[in-house]
């Protein structure tokens, strides 16, 4: 589905993540002026997954999940550090919000949902008056049911047989925030 002018919120639902991170560093290479937000970002020695990153659009970084903390919350194999999406991607939001920019919240999943204080409020300002891009994995339920409400949410589902049409979709969506933006400086 391609968004209309009206959509204030673009929903990529993803399982595949190298896929989900390769659109988004596209889209914030590209459209980082207007972006701001979190990407959550895989940490890597060599070829072997060491855990996940939360980094902040404009400057901080946090490990978020790793085999080598130490915390009494875990996802799979990892233990959590849930003041990583509280002390940075949750600030980079709200910077954001403050100055009317596209909310970019890469990624929205059961890591997330650990943290109910990141969650309530990633709720809430989806719920806003901001437009936001989300990165949404699948099997997180509290965010599948938040979009299914949303009745200005386009959602795509972001696989490689139609990673053309995504491309297509975000860029065009994108481009129309980006000039009604520049309009109302």
């Amino acid at each position: 589905m391609t968004p209309a002018p009206r959509d204030r919120v673009l929903v990529f639902a993803f399982s595949d993540q190298r896929l989900k991170e390769r659109l988004s560093a596209r889209l914030c290479a590209a459209y980082g002026r207007w972006l701001g937000g979190f990407r959550t970002v895989e940490n890597r020695s060599g070829t072997a997954l060491d855990g996940y990153a939360v980094e902040a659009l404009g400057g901080g970084r946090a490990v978020l999940a790793s085999r080598g903390i130490v915390s009494p919350v875990s996802f799979n194999k990892y233990a959590l550090d849930l003041s990583a999406l509280e002390r940075t991607a949750l600030p980079a939001l709200e910077s954001a919000a403050a100055a009317g920019r596209v909310l970019l919240f890469d990624e929205l999943g059961p890591m997330a949902l650990k943290s109910p204080l990141f969650s309530g409020r990633a709720t809430e300002l989806l719920f806003s008056a901001s437009p936001c891009l989300v990165f949404f994995r699948r099997g997180a339920a509290l965010f599948g049911e938040a979009f299914a409400r949303m009745g200005d949410t386009v959602i795509i589902e972001l696989k490689p047989e139609n990673w053309a049409e995504a491309v297509a979709a975000a860029e065009s969506w994108l481009d129309r925030l980006a000039a009604d933006m520049e309009m109302n400086k």
